[in-house]
């Protein structure tokens, strides 16, 4: 394990009922057409599609052409030509960049996490952020195990999300998607409390 992943590790608690998913990452990578970074490739083996505290929600690569399947994916059409997804807190030179968002996550606040896909190695993509609050995306250098780790540590000067209640939170919780559809079948919440 990478020391950002035995942080995280040290961060995030998941529920009963377990976590992570295996994924043949060959096949993925080739019907995606790309690799994906190695920090995520280990957090979905230790957590998988799931969410953080009923606020994040992490998505896996799937191979299906469902499109009720909720998984990772670039990002929609009308959301990279909807003038409203257009700003950035950084002037952006780069032509076409949404073109280049593949989404990894999303927040019950309805942001959008993502990776700035491109070059030769996706452990150097940016991560970018569309924070609904402000309505502008945000690119940040490192990756989606950091981002996590920096977010639930609140290392951040201003919250990279429009929820801040997972802002140093010591001891977050984990739900895989399997429990809480386990979980919901009986009537239970997880996250009521």
């Amino acid at each position: 394990m990478t020391e950002v992943i035995t942080k995280l590790s040290s961060l995030i608690v998941p529920f009963e009922g377990g976590a992570g998913d295996m994924v043949d990452w060959a096949t993925v990578e080739s019907a995606y057409g790309t690799e994906f970074p190695s920090d995520y490739k280990e957090f979905v083996r230790l957590f998988g599609h799931g969410t953080i505290e009923g606020r994040i929600a992490t998505l896996i690569p799937v191979v299906t052409s469902d499109p009720m399947v909720r998984r990772i994916a670039p990002l929609s059409g009308p959301m990279k030509s909807d003038p409203d997804y257009q700003r950035w807190t950084e002037p952006r030179v780069e032509a076409n960049v949404l073109d280049r968002v593949l989404v990894w996550g999303e927040t019950d606040s309805s942001d959008v996490l993502g990776w700035i896909t491109g070059g030769p190695d996706p452990d150097a993509w940016p991560l970018a952020v569309w924070a609904r609050d402000d309505a502008t995306w945000t690119a940040y250098s490192c990756g989606m195990v950091g981002f996590l780790v920096r977010l639930l540590r609140g290392e951040f000067v201003r919250c990279p999300i429009s929820d801040t209640s997972l802002v140093g939170v010591p001891h977050a919780r984990f739900l895989h998607d399997r429990e809480e559809e386990r979980l919901a079948e009986e009537g239970v919440y997880p996250w009521d409390d």
